[in-house]
């Protein structure tokens, strides 16, 4: 305002509508305040006083200050730039689909939507499939230099979506029911960031005088899940490499046996009460109650048993309860929450209203929430940390969603301890998980059917599907020095990230190493992972056209089927339904030389042609491999000769 001129104001107001035009932000004018004085504060000294906002929120502008922000933003632009081009390179590198490059920021903004629909009534869920986006961040985490650029876009963007939201600072006291999954977490069964989740929420909830609450049924699904872990824990290879946030891979970090695990099973209700966690012991008149909602009936078709759906109806119809059976429109009001700590299923928001609180809300979010709108929780937990936390359970969740149902895996699991435990190394093992979390291996029913009809082409198919694997993540690694070449990621930001982050440094010195002879290699392999990815999908085409090409025999066999039928209906039609008189006009019609040579004609059609094409199209190997081989394979489907 200062560079046009503008020298003074009569009201914020007008510098309101200047940032609400430059930033696309609605800023409400308390929030607006507050940056002001905080301006004032480290702008004027006893020298200089460069900006006075007056108690009438009239303003005058001294001198033009903040110039050092062209800087800081011209820099954070182009940090966005390098986040965008280093995605698009990552999927081109994993031969991943994608779309449009931004969706990298849809992705890392998902958060931003979860907080919009409790603290400014928007609705919009933001959700698509972002296996791509998660996987994209996963693999740079190991890159402190581009994974602090993530981080801060992400703290950007859950704090410009809390910029409109101004709170009453009224003490209300607030009860949390914790759900199961919430448990598991806070008994460090799920992965770290998930424990790190669960405890500082419980930390700052107590901090906060909220009542933190579990209803006893819960205990006894914990219980029983865990249990269930324990019966199966020695068959657990691949589950626990499949979902980051199994169970089994809280025990095979913790190293815990399966004895522990039993342990801590029998052991749930003493862990939470010393969490200071109250149980609500009696829930018989809730659960008779809870079966005669609609919750109940719509949670049938999404949770796996009637036991799991009963269980969260309760819930629900617990905190309507609490909350007096009353829709609240404001976050700040409400008095009861059902805290879950997994992603929410498509559909399952039923109970959301438009315009209203809904019920539920995940561990992470309403974390956030109150990061945001207590200043005094800063203290217990940093912006940096929120970042990480948050991110880490996007991708989780992300990646956790549309997997296969426990017990497909818990059969792949036994057929590969079965057939393949001796034919394949774990760590081929470890990378077929990879594909299948990554949502690249799907078809695992019929991985589990090959499995039993056919134990040598199963080990095939998974020694094929790692070799894919290993392929795809040595292009990544190889590929990352051209990468960082090809952006503005200058070797003085490289230096400073190295000694902050010293622990992780090794890795990028490690990757970063011989550019000349890599380029060489990084083309080769590049070239041979497209090639790859052309060659499964020119078989599917290829399959394609020749179950077209069958099919147009089988049309025939139909014709011709329905021709016969419509003959022996006609002849049974004139001898009034006969069989021996329909046989009768039948021989009759033969002995005519014009209808027999008809019949003849047609016969001949029938089985010399339709069923002689049949045969030839499905057992004459010959005449199949001469079929594929004069089709005219198209352009994005042949194999490349250079990358």
């Amino acid at each position: 305002m200062n560079s046009q001129g503008i020298h003074k104001g009569k009201s914020i107001l007008e510098i309101k509508n200047v940032t609400d035009e430059l930033y696309g932000l609605d800023f409400p004018v308390p929030a607006l305040r507050k940056v002001l004085d905080a301006i004032c504060i480290e702008v004027n000294d006893k020298e200089n006083t460069r900006f006075v906002l007056y108690k009438d929120l009239s303003f005058s502008i001294n001198e033009y200050t903040f110039n050092q922000f062209d800087d800081i933003l011209e820099e954070q632009e182009r940090d966005i730039e390098e986040v965008e081009q280093l995605f698009e390179q990552f999927c081109e590198n994993s031969d991943l689909e994608i779309t449009n490059s931004e969706s990298i920021f849809k992705f890392i903004e998902k958060n931003k939507f979860n907080l919009s629909k409790y603290i400014s009534h928007n609705q919009n869920h933001n959700g698509e499939d972002y296996t791509s986006e998660a996987q994209f961040i996963k693999f740079f985490k190991r890159i402190p230099p581009v994974y602090e650029k993530i981080k801060n876009i992400y703290l950007g963007s859950i704090i410009s979506g809390y910029i409109e939201y101004t709170p009453d600072e009224a003490k209300r006291e607030v009860k949390l029911l914790l759900d199961t999954n919430f448990i598991v977490g806070l008994i460090d069964l799920n992965t770290p960031e998930s424990t790190h989740t669960c405890r500082t929420l419980l930390k700052i909830a107590k901090q906060q005088g909220y009542k933190v609450m579990v209803l006893i049924d819960t205990i006894s699904e914990t219980t029983n899940l865990l249990e269930k872990k324990a019966e199966y824990f020695d068959k657990s290879f691949l589950q626990k490499k499949v979902n980051t946030e199994d169970v089994y891979n809280a025990c095979e970090r913790r190293n815990l046996s399966k004895t522990d695990l039993e342990r801590i099973a029998d052991n749930v209700q003493t862990s939470l009460k010393e969490f200071g966690i109250l149980t609500i012991p009696y829930t018989d008149k809730l659960k008779n109650e809870a079966k005669f909602t609609d919750e109940y009936k719509t949670l049938q078709e999404y949770r796996s048993t009637k036991i799991a759906a009963l269980h969260d109806a309760m819930a629900i119809l617990f905190i309507k309860k609490e909350r007096k059976n009353k829709r609240i429109r404001d976050f700040d009001k409400v008095n009861a929450w059902f805290v879950n700590n997994t992603a929410t299923l498509e559909g399952e928001n039923f109970h959301l209203r438009e315009g209203f609180q809904p019920e539920t809300i995940k561990a992470d979010d309403l974390l956030n929430i109150l990061w945001l709108s207590n200043p005094q929780i800063t203290n217990t937990i940093e912006g940096e940390d929120l970042a990480e936390i948050g991110l880490t359970s996007t991708i989780a969740l992300t990646l956790s969603q549309n997997l296969p149902k426990a017990k497909i895996l818990r059969e792949l699991d036994d057929n590969i301890h079965k057939y393949a435990e001796e034919k394949i190394s774990d760590e081929d093992i470890i990378r077929v998980a990879t594909r299948i979390t990554n949502k690249q291996l799907k078809d695992i029913e019929t991985l589990n059917l090959l499995a039993e009809n056919n134990k040598e082409e199963f080990i095939k198919r998974l020694e094929d599907e790692a070799k894919k694997q290993k392929e795809i993540e040595d292009t990544r690694i190889k590929n990352l020095e051209k990468v960082f070449n090809s952006l503005s990621l200058r070797t003085d930001n490289l230096e400073k990230s190295k000694k902050k982050y010293d622990a992780k440094s090794k890795s990028i010195d490690s990757i970063i190493v011989e550019k000349n002879s890599e380029a060489e290699k990084l083309k080769s392999e590049l070239l041979k992972e497209k090639n790859e990815a052309r060659r499964i999908k020119r078989e599917t085409w290829i399959g394609n056209e020749v179950r077209k090409w069958r099919r147009k025999s089988w049309i025939l066999f139909f014709i011709s089927l329905a021709v016969f039928i419509v003959i022996a209906i006609y002849l049974l039609y004139q001898s009034q339904w006969n069989i021996d008189g329909a046989i009768q006009r039948f021989q009759n019609w033969q002995s005519d030389f014009i209808i027999g040579n008809v019949l003849s004609i047609l016969s001949f059609l029938f089985m010399a042609i339709v069923l002689y094409l049949i045969k030839d199209k499905y057992w004459n190997h010959s005449n199949i491999k001469s079929y594929k081989s004069e089709l005219k394979i198209p352009d994005e489907l042949k194999e490349l000769k250079k990358a």
